[in-house]
């Protein structure tokens, strides 16, 4: 029974592989980036907020989405697919998300799959570790 293991955060995800975590080896699936979930919400806005006149004054043009939040979340939704993806070509039974409580929560808003999908997942950014750490990390966290 294949268990995929998503490692992730706002910027970075790595989505691994193995057949027995507590003895299996880790195989890599794939490598995702999202830079622009790391620059400035500055950087990410065309310019600075308008002005507009009307017949009861001057006003300001703002957006209430928040840049960073934007790129956090299509990012989110790329992971997603590629989950929901490797789901309906069985390529999985059981799934593993390592993620930040924020971005689970985004990523779960997108996530979606009909039932027998058997899920957890570990409050924790492992996305800097090597393949040996995370393995490591996941069986301590999981199995002692």
């Amino acid at each position: 029974m294949k268990t995929w293991i998503l490692v992730a955060n706002a910027s970075e995800a790595k989505l691994l592989s193995t057949d027995n975590l507590r003895i299996g080896e880790l195989g890599l699936v794939g490598e995702f980036t999202h830079p622009d979930s790391r620059k400035k919400a500055a950087e990410l806005t065309s310019d600075k907020r308008g002005r507009y006149q009307t017949d009861l004054g001057a006003h300001g043009a703002f957006s209430k989405n928040d840049p960073k939040e934007l790129e956090l979340e299509h990012f989110a939704i790329q992971l997603s697919h590629e989950l929901k993806s490797g789901w309906d070509q069985n390529k999985f039974k059981n799934l593993l998300i390592v993620a930040p409580a924020h971005f689970y929560g985004v990523l779960k808003k997108h996530f979606h799959v009909a039932g027998g999908l058997e899920e957890t997942h570990i409050t924790k950014d492992y996305t800097k570790y090597t393949l040996k750490e995370l393995h490591d990390s996941l069986k301590e966290q999981l199995f002692f």
